[in-house]
């Protein structure tokens, strides 16, 4: 199957069954919001993370890159980002706005199938 193959999938189980979030990266002196609206999985930690001693207020999110390429989002690298980062995936002190709640990215872990990015699993706390 192709990467193409499992980000549509994907996309097709969001659109059933998902929710719209909103990724925030702020950016500048003035920490300038650039934000992308998602489809998302939100769900609750696992007994297992719980014991493993991950927070309680901590949320798992999966995404599916769509609507952040489409958009084009967080925008252009500057001559400042490493090559080797993808800026696509969302990263350590990104927010998340779910359910009306702005909360902070803690991990995010891009899956690719080859070289595309077909997936970002997250954790989210607040």
């Amino acid at each position: 199957m192709s990467g193409a193959n499992d980000r549509a999938d994907l996309d097709a189980a969001l659109a059933e069954d998902g929710e719209w979030i909103e990724i925030h990266r702020l950016v500048g002196t003035q920490q300038i919001p650039i934000k992308v609206k998602c489809r998302a999985f939100v769900r609750g930690i696992t007994a297992e993370q719980l014991a493993a001693g991950v927070k309680q207020d901590t949320s798992n999110v999966i995404i599916s890159p769509t609507q952040i390429i489409e958009k084009g989002w967080p925008g252009p690298n500057s001559s400042a980002t490493p090559t080797n980062i993808d800026r696509r995936v969302p990263k350590l002190n990104d927010r998340a706005v779910i359910a009306g709640k702005t909360r902070v990215i803690e991990v995010a872990l891009p899956i690719y199938v080859g070289t595309e990015l077909v997936r970002i699993d997250m954790r989210v706390l607040g």
